[in-house]
C-alpha cells in the first residue's frame, strides 16, 4: 500500500480538518437538536423567485449560461453587485471586483497570495476557523489580539503592544484579519471608533486588512455602520483593505458564490490564482444571481431573513436568561445581527469535554470554543447558532444546555467543597 504520508507536501501536512464539519457528523442523529452549525434558515430561501430567476436563464440565455466563462465573473453580475454596492455608500468598479466560489474560496486565495512560510495573520482572539484553516494551510501562523471587555474591537493597546514584540522577534506580517460586523464565532460588532483605529493603525504599519464580511446586511438591531472597506474608500483611499462577501448568507448558501473587492492590482493577482484553481466560478449561478438581482426582490429576501433571525435570537437570549445559572461567571453575548452568539462558562467547565455529554445525555449540541483559536486556546466557551431553529426548539435546547451546565458546577462545587471542609483535610 503506498504511504501517502510520505508523499504528502509541507503544506498538505499543515492542513487540519474543520472541528465544525466534524462535529456536524455526531450530530446528524434526528434526537439532536443541534446549535452547531453556521446554518441559514430555510423557510428564508425564495424558492418560487429563484426558479422563475433560474427558468429565465434557460430561456433567454442557456447557451452561454451552460458554456465557460471568463475567470473574472460575469458582467451581468458585477453590473447588479455594484449596485447593490452603491445603495450602502460602497463606490466599486468592475477592476475592483473577482466573482468567487463563495468567501471561503476568496480565504483560501488571500492567503496563498499573500502567505509565505513562517509568515503572520494577526486576527481576534476567537476567530473563524476557517480563516486559521486557510491560514495554517500555507504553513502561516496568527498573531492573535484579544477584544475589549466592551466586545467592540480589538483591543487597541494589546495589539501595539504584541505587533512591536512579534516585529522584535523578527516575525513577518502580512495582513489583519477582522470581521467587524456580527462576527464568528463571538457575534461581536466593532464599533466605529474601532474601525477607524484599526485603519489607522494599517496605514501607520503599512499592513493590509482583510475585512470578512458574511455577514454584514443581517443586521436585525441596531445602527447599520461603515465597512472599514468604506472608510478608507471615504478618506485617504489608499486600497489597502480587501472586502469577502458572499450570497450565502444573505441568499442561499447552496448557490457557492460570493465577490471579493479589492484596489484592481490585487484582484490581477487573484484573477492568475483562480486560473488554477476552478478556472471561472460555476457561470450558471453567476448568471442566475444576476436574473434575480434584477427584480430587486433581494433586498425584500434580506429584510424577511432580519426579521427572522431578530425574534430567533430574542428567544435565545430569552431563554439563556431564563434557565441558565444565575452567575457571574456564566455570561453570552446579544448580537445585533449574523447568526451566532457566545456563550462563557466558569473556567474549571471545559467544553470539548463537555460536549459528548451534551450529545449523550440530553441530546444537544454546540460548537467547543477552542475551536476558534490559533493557539493557547481557551476551552470554556461555545459558540450556539440561533438561526436555523425554530423557536420551540430553541427553547428546549437550552432548557437542556442549561441542565448540562447546571450538573457540571455543581458536580464541581460538592467535589470542591468536600476537599476544602475539615473532614476532606
Amino acid at each position: 500500500m503506498m504511504d501517502f504520508d510520505s508523499v504528502f507536501s509541507s503544506n498538505a501536512r499543515n492542513m487540519k480538518k474543520s472541528v465544525i464539519r466534524e462535529l456536524l457528523k455526531l450530530t446528524a442523529r434526528p434526537e439532536i437538536i443541534s446549535f452547531a452549525g453556521g446554518l441559514p434558515a430555510p423557510e428564508t430561501f425564495p424558492v418560487a423567485d429563484l426558479k422563475e430567476a433560474a427558468d429565465r436563464v434557460f430561456e433567454k440565455e442557456a447557451k452561454s449560461a451552460l458554456q465557460y466563462g471568463t475567470t473574472e465573473g460575469d458582467n451581468g453580475l458585477k453590473e447588479e453587485i455594484i449596485k447593490f454596492e452603491n445603495r450602502q455608500g460602497v463606490q466599486p468598479k468592475p477592476e475592483n471586483l473577482l466573482i468567487v466560489s463563495a468567501s471561503q474560496q476568496a480565504l483560501d486565495m488571500v492567503a496563498k497570495i499573500l502567505l509565505d512560510p513562517g509568515d503572520y495573520v494577526i486576527a481576534g482572539r476567537p476567530t473563524y476557523v476557517g480563516a486559521i484553516q486557510a491560514i495554517q494551510s500555507y504553513s502561516a501562523h496568527v498573531l492573535g489580539i484579544p477584544f475589549t471587555p466592551e466586545r467592540d474591537g480589538f483591543n487597541m493597546e494589546i495589539l501595539e503592544r504584541e505587533f512591536a514584540k512579534a516585529k522584535a522577534r523578527g516575525n513577518k506580517i502580512k495582513y489583519i484579519y477582522v470581521i467587524p460586523d456580527f462576527q464568528n464565532p463571538a457575534g461581536l460588532c466593532w464599533s466605529l471608533e474601532k474601525r477607524k483605529a484599526l485603519l489607522d493603525f494599517a496605514y501607520r504599519k503599512d499592513l493590509l486588512i482583510v475585512e470578512d464580511s458574511p455577514y454584514r446586511e443581517i443586521r436585525f438591531l441596531g445602527d447599520h455602520l461603515p465597512s472599514i472597506y468604506q472608510l478608507d474608500q471615504q478618506g485617504e483611499n489608499r486600497g489597502i483593505v480587501i472586502n469577502l462577501k458572499t450570497f450565502s448568507k444573505i441568499l442561499s448558501p447552496g448557490v457557492r458564490v460570493g465577490w471579493i473587492m479589492a484596489h484592481e492590482k490585487f484582484i490581477a493577482k487573484c484573477v492568475i490564482a483562480k486560473q488554477a484553481m476552478d478556472l471561472c466560478t460555476n457561470v450558471f449561478s453567476q448568471k442566475w444571481l444576476a436574473e434575480y438581482m434584477r427584480t430587486g426582490k433581494l433586498y425584500d429576501t434580506i429584510k424577511k431573513t432580519c426579521d427572522n433571525y431578530r425574534e430567533k435570537r430574542n428567544k435565545m437570549v430569552e431563554c439563556l436568561e431564563k434557565y441558565m445559572p444565575k452567575r457571574w461567571d456564566v455570561t453570552w453575548t446579544k448580537p445585533e445581527g449574523g447568526l451566532f452568539l457566545w456563550v462563557s462558562l466558569p473556567h474549571y467547565i471545559n467544553t470539548d469535554e463537555l460536549i459528548i455529554k451534551a450529545v449523550e445525555e440530553e441530546k444537544v449540541a454546540y460548537v467547543v470554543g477552542s475551536a476558534f483559536y490559533y493557539d493557547n486556546p481557551e476551552h470554556n466557551a461555545m459558540r450556539l447558532n440561533f438561526s436555523y431553529s425554530d423557536p420551540a426548539t430553541i427553547e428546549e435546547g437550552i432548557k437542556r444546555l442549561a441542565r448540562i451546565i447546571t450538573r457540571e458546577i455543581e458536580t464541581y462545587e460538592s467535589g470542591h467543597r468536600a476537599k476544602t471542609s475539615p473532614e476532606g483535610q
